[in-house]
């Protein structure tokens, strides 16, 4: 087939189109992310190893309540990597707060075990004995006099877990340099009502070192990362660095495998669209498949999360894409009777598949899981016939980043987009009259997030590729008027789910 005078019109300037999305409704939540829970890490080893403080002779500081407390939890990820949460739980309804890991070096035996309500601490020395009572025995003034008590020992509350207990009375053995406390298990969803939360961060091992956190423990597995959580303010002022970040691969699609998107009359799917747009049924044809579609590359993510009286007080999450590139590859047969036009539109969901290593928990307190999508759209509008092949490869630079706001979604943003790497083909094997096809990719990474007695919400974060389309004119003249362009998917660049 040939033609006269082919003209071809090729340019593109639009990059990526980044987008927010939120949803508060439980019934709009993601499922089936089943996140890894994260391991309590002993804040002793932590600090001691990320240099935050020196070893030390024996601190007797750490007997005493306080109104704040930091808790460290941590999982192996990828690549050796350590993923961590860093939580500053604040005291709650006046109680004061005793971190047992802690103190727990000044002591020789602790048992938690027992169903009689009752904690036994033997310590080191009579002076550390001495130094307990007087800080503890308060609690025996009044009744109503307590202290909350964590601890991160065996045998103490679950496998893996921290256990809070409320301190109710202390009584003492003094020729066993042992204080018997009466501990009642307290529930995280009573007691976690006022706290900060910093997720996502990573550390690598030093060479020789432990490739995962030891149970209770870390150990030595840190090294020069003593400002790992330093930059947590930097999500209100917007200024995010992921260069201490873990990294999540992200590959969905199989390249080479065939999707069909359209297929009327065929597809029992395509009956709404025959419907919506009164398709000539009789006489139209129409096939479009995807052909080569899949995503490549990973992603980092960190968050800030703020809670106060069991509200949601700030929760920002940013995401970056990571060596990631998009194929979208498009086969399409159209048939419809000369006249007037017909058009339709139409988006799927290509692959839908949860992230496991992206999953993060923090036992009975927070959770995050995470599904990376891929949705495809098309459009066209037709009159005659014309069967050709088109598409787009795509990459986002590194530095991109979308920075989404769940309290103040209007405060979202995204950077770094401009760079980004288009290479569009086209392939015309036949055409009769006049048709038009557009379609564009849009990968979309969503997050599940249930925090305790706050609720459950959904957060996405994705883009859209720039919209590739074709216009063809030709047929019974010979001649060929072609136009490939891009142009943006009409929508705002931020909204609300």
């Amino acid at each position: 087939m040939s033609f006269k005078n082919p003209f071809l019109h090729l340019a593109f300037t639009i990059p990526f189109f980044p987008f927010f999305g939120l949803s508060a409704a439980p019934g709009d939540v993601l499922v089936g992310t089943s996140p890894m829970a994260l391991k309590p890490i002993g804040i002793n080893d932590f600090e001691i190893a990320t240099g935050i403080r020196r070893r030390a002779a024996e601190d007797f500081s750490h007997l005493d309540p306080g109104t704040q407390a930091q808790l460290i939890y941590g999982r192996p990820g990828n690549d050796g990597q350590l993923l961590l949460a860093n939580m500053t739980l604040f005291a709650p309804d006046g109680l004061q707060i005793v971190m047992m890991e802690r103190f727990e070096p000044l002591t020789s035996a602790v048992d938690c075990k027992g169903d009689d309500g009752e904690m036994s601490l033997t310590f080191k020395s009579q002076e550390i004995f001495d130094h307990a009572i007087n800080t503890w025995s308060f609690i025996n003034e009044a009744q109503e006099e307590r202290f909350l008590l964590i601890a991160n020992h065996d045998g103490c509350g679950p496998d893996d877990e921290r256990q809070p207990y409320l301190i109710t009375d202390i009584r003492e053995d003094k020729a066993k340099l042992t204080t018997y406390l009466t501990a009642q298990p307290a529930a995280w969803s009573d007691v976690a009502g006022t706290y900060n939360l910093d997720f996502g961060r990573a550390a690598m091992p030093q060479p020789g070192s432990p490739s995962s956190p030891q149970r209770r423990g870390l150990g030595d597995f840190f090294g020069g990362v003593g400002d790992l959580f330093s930059d947590a303010g930097d999500f209100l002022s917007g200024d995010i660095s992921f260069d201490k970040s873990a990294n999540f691969p992200t590959t969905i699609g199989v390249p080479g495998e065939n999707h069909t998107i359209i297929d009327i009359p065929k597809s029992v799917a395509a009956l709404s669209l025959i419907r919506r747009y009164r398709l000539l049924t009789s006489f139209t044809r129409i096939s479009i498949a995807c052909t080569d579609c899949y995503v490549t590359g990973s992603f980092q993510a960190i968050g800030h999360l703020s809670v106060e009286g069991f509200k949601l007080q700030n929760f920002t999450l940013a995401a970056s894409p990571q060596d990631f590139a998009a194929k979208l590859q498009l086969d399409a047969n159209i048939t419809a009777p000369l006249g007037s036009p017909d058009a339709l539109q139409h988006t799927i969901e290509l692959f839908k598949a949860p992230v496991p290593s992206a999953g993060i928990v923090v036992p009975k307190i927070f959770s995050l899981g995470a599904i990376m999508s891929y949705e495809v759209g098309v459009s066209t509008s037709f009159s005659g016939s014309a069967s050709m092949a088109f598409g787009i490869t795509a990459s986002m630079p590194n530095t991109a980043a979308v920075i989404a706001d769940v309290r103040h979604p209007r405060q979202s943003s995204a950077t770094g987009f401009d760079g980004g790497v288009f290479d569009p083909n086209f392939d015309l094997k036949a055409l009769s009259a006049s048709v038009t096809v557009a379609a564009f990719a849009q990968p979309k990474l969503s997050f599940e997030v249930a925090i305790t007695r706050v609720g459950k919400l959904g957060i996405a974060l994705g883009v859209k590729s720039p919209v590739i389309s074709a216009t063809l004119t030709g047929g019974y003249s010979r001649s060929l008027l072609l136009a490939l362009f891009f142009s943006p998917f009409p929508s705002l660049p931020y909204h609300l789910m």
